[in-house]
C-alpha cells in the first residue's frame, strides 16, 4: 500500500495511459480495417486519416483524465482551461506528429511487413509516446504553479474560494467605514466565501446556527493575514470585514465570480450552494503584491428560477417582482421571527413550532436544486463545533464563554431560551399524545383480541353441542339392541 501512495500519479498516468492507448489502437483498427477496407485509395492515405481520427479521440480522453485523475488540476476556469488545453494539444501535436511519421514511414518502407505488423507497431509508437506525453504534462502543462504565502494562509483555514476585485466594482453601502480604517477608493478586494454546513443535523437548529458563531473565525484568519501582511508591507493599508462591511458583500462575491443571488435573495455557490458566509479583505495592495490576479469577467450560472424557494417557504415571504427584483418580507420571515425579541404572537409560535427550528430556518435553502450535491464544509472551526440539538438542559450547561460563541447570543440568552421553553413544551406535547394514542392502540388491539376470543370460545361451544347432538342418536341406537 505504501508503494501505490508514493506512486499513485505514474500508476495512474499508466492506467490512463491504457485506457487512451486501447482507444487510439482501437479507433485506428476500426477505420483501417473495417470502414477503408474497401475504399478505393492508396494504403498509406487512408492510414494517416485512421491515426488522425484515432489521435483525436484519445487526446480528448487523456486531457480529462490527466486533469482531473493524475495531476488532480481542480481549476475549470475558462481562462484555465484554456491555457492547460492549449498547452495540451500543442505538446499532442508534437507526439502525434511522431506518431504519425512513424507509421507514415514504417509503412512506406514495409518495415515489419507481416500479418499484424501495422497494429503492433502502432501499439508499440503510442506506449512510447504516453511515457513521453508524462514529463510533457507533469512540468509543462499541469505543473503546480508557486503559491503565494498568502494564499497558502487561505487555504489552511479551509478558505477554498476567494476572488481579487477593484474596489470600483463593489456597491459602497457604509463609505465611513472607508474613511475610519484609512482606505482609499483605489484599493482592492479580495472576496471570500466561508462554508459552513456540516454533516450534523442538528434537531431543533440550522445549519448555521449549530456550529459556533462565524465572526469568531474570520476574527482569527484577520489575525493571521495582517500578521503576515504587515511584516512584509508595513505601510499598507489593510483590513478583514464580514457582515458589518462598507461594501454590500453578496454583490461583490458576485461580481468576483464566487456565485449567483437566488430567488431567496442569498448568495449562492456552485459547490457548497446558498452555505456559505461571506467576507473581504481590504487593502491597498495590488494582487500582484498577494500573488493573486483579478477575477475573470466570466458568465456566470443562475438561478433557475423554478419557484421551489418560493412554495417551500414557511411564511410565504419570498417574492419578486415582474422584472425578477426581490420584492420579499424579510420581516415576516421565519428566521427573523425565531430572533425577535419580546413576545411573539401564537401564529408566529405555531409557525416556528411547525417547522422545528428554534433559531433561523433553512427551508428555502434546503429545497434549492443547488443543495441536492451541495458539499459540506472542509473548515475545521465548523466541523468541531456543531451540535446536535438545543434544549434546556444543553443551555444551562454552556458557560458564558461558550454561550458567547454561539450565532443566537447576540440577541442575549432570554430569546433563545423563550424559544427553547416553546419547543419543550410542544415536545412533551406531543410525546404525551404521542403516548396516548399508542396506550388507545393497545386497548384497542387487546379489546379486538378479547373479542375474538370470545368468540372463539362461543363458536367452541356451539360446535361441542352440535357434536353432542350428532352422538347421541348413534348412542340410542346401540342400547337398544337386544
Amino acid at each position: 500500500m505504501g508503494f501505490l501512495r508514493r506512486h499513485r500519479k505514474f500508476i495512474m498516468y499508466i492506467l490512463c495511459g491504457v485506457l487512451a492507448t486501447l482507444i487510439n489502437s482501437g479507433t485506428y483498427w476500426l477505420f483501417n480495417d473495417i470502414v477503408f477496407k474497401n475504399v478505393d485509395m492508396s494504403s498509406n492515405l487512408y492510414n494517416v486519416i485512421s491515426t488522425v481520427i484515432a489521435w483525436v479521440l484519445s487526446v480528448i480522453v487523456a486531457f480529462v483524465t490527466n486533469k482531473v485523475l493524475v495531476f488532480k488540476s481542480k481549476s475549470f476556469r475558462p481562462m484555465v482551461l484554456f491555457s492547460e488545453g492549449t498547452s495540451f494539444i500543442l505538446a499532442r501535436l508534437l507526439t502525434f506528429l511522431l506518431d504519425a511519421g512513424f507509421m507514415a514511414l514504417f509503412v512506406q518502407i514495409n518495415l515489419l511487413d507481416f500479418a499484424g505488423g501495422q497494429h503492433i507497431l502502432k501499439i508499440a509508437s503510442t506506449l512510447i509516446v504516453t511515457l513521453v506525453n508524462y514529463f510533457v504534462s507533469e512540468f509543462l502543462v499541469f505543473r503546480k504553479k508557486h503559491v503565494h504565502h498568502f494564499a497558502r494562509i487561505l487555504m489552511a483555514e479551509g478558505v477554498e474560494y476567494y476572488a481579487c476585485i477593484p474596489l470600483s466594482k463593489c456597491k459602497i453601502t457604509k463609505p465611513y467605514l472607508l474613511y475610519k480604517n484609512g482606505i482609499d477608493k483605489n484599493a482592492n478586494v479580495i472576496v471570500m466565501l466561508f462554508p459552513y454546513r456540516t454533516r450534523v443535523k442538528a434537531e431543533n437548529l440550522t445549519a448555521y446556527a449549530s456550529v459556533k458563531d462565524y465572526h469568531a473565525y474570520v476574527e482569527s484568519l484577520s489575525d493571521k493575514l495582517e500578521k503576515y501582511i504587515f511584516r512584509k508591507h508595513p505601510t499598507a493599508q489593510f483590513k478583514v470585514f464580514t457582515d458589518h462591511s462598507p461594501i454590500d458583500e453578496v454583490h461583490a462575491a458576485c461580481v468576483s465570480g464566487l456565485g449567483f443571488i437566488g430567488d431567496n435573495g442569498l448568495l449562492i455557490n456552485e459547490k457548497y450552494s446558498s452555505f456559505v458566509f461571506v467576507g473581504e479583505c481590504i487593502t491597498s495592495l495590488t494582487p500582484k503584491q498577494l500573488g493573486l490576479a483579478f477575477a475573470d469577467e466570466e458568465e456566470m450560472r443562475t438561478c433557475l428560477h423554478c419557484g421551489l424557494c418560493k412554495r417551500a417557504c414557511p411564511a410565504g415571504c419570498i417574492d419578486s417582482d415582474e422584472n425578477g427584483k426581490d420584492t420579499s418580507n424579510k420581516g415576516v420571515c421565519l428566521s427573523a421571527i425565531t430572533q425577535k425579541k419580546g413576545e411573539l404572537s401564537s401564529e408566529e409560535v405555531e409557525l416556528m413550532l411547525k417547522n422545528g427550528s428554534i433559531w433561523g430556518c433553512d427551508v428555502c435553502q434546503n429545497v434549492c436544486p443547488y443543495t441536492k450535491n451541495a458539499k459540506y464544509t472542509p473548515i475545521k472551526y465548523f466541523i468541531d463545533s456543531a451540535i446536535t440539538r438545543l434544549d434546556m438542559e444543553t443551555l444551562s450547561s454552556m458557560s458564558s464563554e461558550e454561550f458567547n460563541s454561539r450565532p443566537f447570543a447576540w440577541r442575549g440568552p432570554d430569546t433563545i431560551k423563550r424559544n427553547v421553553i416553546f419547543w419543550e413544551e410542544a415536545k412533551l406535547k406531543r410525546e404525551k399524545e404521542e403516548a396516548e394514542r399508542l396506550l388507545k392502540e393497545e386497548e384497542e388491539k387487546a379489546r379486538r383480541l378479547e373479542d375474538e376470543l370470545s368468540k372463539g370460545e362461543a363458536s367452541s361451544e356451539a360446535n361441542g353441542e352440535e357434536c353432542q347432538a350428532e352422538v347421541l342418536p348413534s348412542e340410542l341406537e346401540v342400547t337398544d339392541e337386544p
